[in-house]
């Protein structure tokens, strides 16, 4: 048959079960955004701007794990630069999406003609993306284009999923071609995940054996998997208590008896106590960066801590930890193969009571802890009792209620005062962590997990830089619900200046000539985009409120006023290297 290639491209997709696809308008995706929109039965999201279309497919594809993709569409220059931080924030959270960026005619690249990147090289857009995403292709033959988004489609969701950026240019996606059948995803897209070597798995279950004090940590490997139950059944069979990292928050219950909650400098005392006096170390998925380290000081490997470290990913494996073993294995795989092989050895659990006895007197201290830090609080609301209230919100209202945490101080609070019972929880905290991530974020889980309501919890700052993502809220009726919190400042970033310096810069919102604190007023400005809000000063209004607010089925803004001079939860203070000769410290 004969067929464009924009009309071919999309009649793949369409095959292959995508259902959404969001993007923006511009000159160089028309036969695309025209092929969406008139030739399939995809459901095609105008967003307000390109990085929001990026953050909803990201938050899309967290809610879900698994095929089929989102799609974004953007179009040359701008429209294509416009995703770069968005997309960086995907490709460092593992987020699969296929990115179709428009391009103009072959025929006048390195013309320099409107809007090309060009001067070093014809259309070099995808020498910008390369770095921050998993594959970027330019389609240079007609006749090869469908094939490379079909490559395309497998590389975004094979071994460590990402996003992927095929461009097409303007004359290539008008161009007809003869097509014999569309491919199946099937056939071409479909490879079987990664399972762990026999051999080091049978060294990894007789450490298991000989470990007195083991703990599992769960990074967002486990969830990108779909390994939740074959943690769950390892740490229940085998007594094994279990921490997440901050990214991987919500693939072990916080609220389950071998829970130690979230490990980080900001997260449980337990959790960190836990991470202190273990003696093995079961990682999977989890990468082990700076924040939830701290710097590489909390867990005492190499030395009294043996680690089993389980990714996909074999340049994550012994990158900052060397591990006694390391298995490049699908989460999943690698969980279910260590719970075969301690029953087959005939593993029990036995002689690690004091090792649990220990946890749970350290649980408790950390309980009476968080019930002090409430006590004596001022008239605002703080962030701890914040997070806290909107945890059980959503357990009162709808457990597997889908969760975005922004960036900001929710990296103070979320990890430890936001218990988790659902994998339905989506953090930023992996990477990136671009501000703002969440007000597309919230809407693209809202259309993944359409079942159940749609919560992002955000710093006022973060939402001043991508807050008119609500809008697409209105005209394509997403409910999701905002919670902003706000202080009229960059909490995290004024607290540690001062903690540095003795002051701060460029933190306060506030108006130049006069030193007023100030803000906008986020209900009006909800309100003019057609979307509900609500201003919230009384601590005691916030649960109530935010509980109408999930049940809405609505767009709805709460604007909440917080304390600003809250503390941050901080069980140690990251050591940054403030002088070049300053070796990097290491856990002991």
């Amino acid at each position: 048959m004969k067929t464009t290639v924009a009309k071919a491209v999309v009649k793949f997709l369409e095959n292959a079960g995508v259902d959404v696809a969001f993007g923006y308008n511009g000159h160089g995706n028309w036969a695309m955004l025209d092929a969406i929109e008139h030739e399939t039965q995809i459901r095609g999201i105008k967003t307000n701007a390109e990085d929001t279309a990026v953050h909803m497919a990201d938050c899309y594809w967290r809610m879900r794990r698994s095929a089929p993709l989102p799609v974004v569409l953007t179009t040359v220059g701008p429209g294509n630069m416009n995703i770069c931080a968005a997309m960086a924030n995907a490709f460092y959270e593992s987020s699969a999406m296929l990115i179709l960026a428009g391009a103009g005619p072959t025929q006048w690249m390195d013309k320099g003609c409107f809007e090309e990147c060009y001067r070093y090289g014809p259309e070099e857009f995808i020498q910008v993306v390369k770095p921050i995403c998993k594959k970027a292709s330019l389609v240079t033959r007609p006749d090869t284009a469908v094939e490379m988004v079909v490559r395309a489609y497998k590389e975004a969701l094979t071994g460590r999923p990402g996003p992927v950026v095929v461009q097409l240019p303007f004359d290539i996606q008008h161009t007809e071609i003869e097509l014999d059948e569309i491919p199946e995803v099937d056939l071409w897209a479909h490879v079987h995940p990664p399972g762990p070597d026999p051999a080091a798995m049978d060294k990894a279950v007789e450490i298991i054996r000989e470990s007195d004090r083991p703990l599992l940590l769960a990074g967002s490997g486990v969830l990108n998997a779909g390994a939740t139950r074959a943690l769950k059944e390892l740490a229940e069979s085998f007594e094994i208590p279990v921490g997440t990292t901050f990214s991987g928050k919500g693939a072990f219950p916080d609220t389950h008896p071998l829970s130690v909650g979230t490990i980080d400098p900001s997260g449980t005392r337990h959790g960190y106590q836990a991470a202190r006096e273990c003696d093995l170390l079961i990682a999977a998925g989890a990468r082990f960066h700076d924040f939830n380290t701290l710097a590489w000081c909390l867990y005492r490997i190499p030395g009294p801590t043996k680690l089993i470290h389980m990714d996909i990913d074999p340049i994550e494996l012994s990158r900052n930890y060397p591990a006694d073993v390391a298995l490049m294995t699908d989460a999943r795989l690698g969980l279910e193969a260590l719970h075969r092989g301690l029953a087959d050895a005939g593993e029990k659990e036995k002689g690690r009571e004091p090792w649990k006895s220990l946890i749970n007197e350290w649980r408790r201290d950390w309980l009476k802890e968080r019930e002090d830090r409430t006590i004596g609080e001022s008239a605002l609301l703080s962030n701890t009792r914040l997070l806290q209230e909107a945890a059980e919100a959503v357990l009162e209202v709808d457990p597997e209620t889908s969760v975005c945490f922004d960036t900001g101080n929710l990296l103070l609070f979320a990890p430890a005062f936001f218990d988790a019972s659902s994998p339905h929880v989506a953090t930023n905290n992996g990477h990136f962590a671009r501000m703002g991530w969440s007000c597309g974020g919230g809407l693209g889980a809202k259309l993944a997990n359409p079942s159940h309501p749609s919560l992002a919890i955000i710093g006022d700052g973060s939402f001043m830089m991508t807050g008119l993502a609500i809008a697409t809220a209105r005209e394509y009726d997403i409910p999701t619900v905002w919670v902003i919190l706000n202080n009229k400042t960059i909490g995290i970033e004024r607290e540690a200046m001062e903690a540095f310096y003795g002051r701060a810069s460029f933190c306060d919102s506030q108006i130049a000539g006069t030193g007023e604190t100030w803000s906008p007023d986020y209900v009006k400005l909800a309100e003019s985009l057609g979307v509900k809000g609500r201003k919230i000063s009384d601590p005691d209004e916030f649960k109530p409120a935010l509980k109408d607010a999930l049940e809405s089925d609505i767009p709805f803004v709460l604007d909440v006023e917080v304390n600003p001079n809250e503390e941050g939860h901080r069980i140690a203070i990251l050591p940054i290297p403030t002088d070049w000769r300053q070796p990097t410290q290491k856990g002991s």
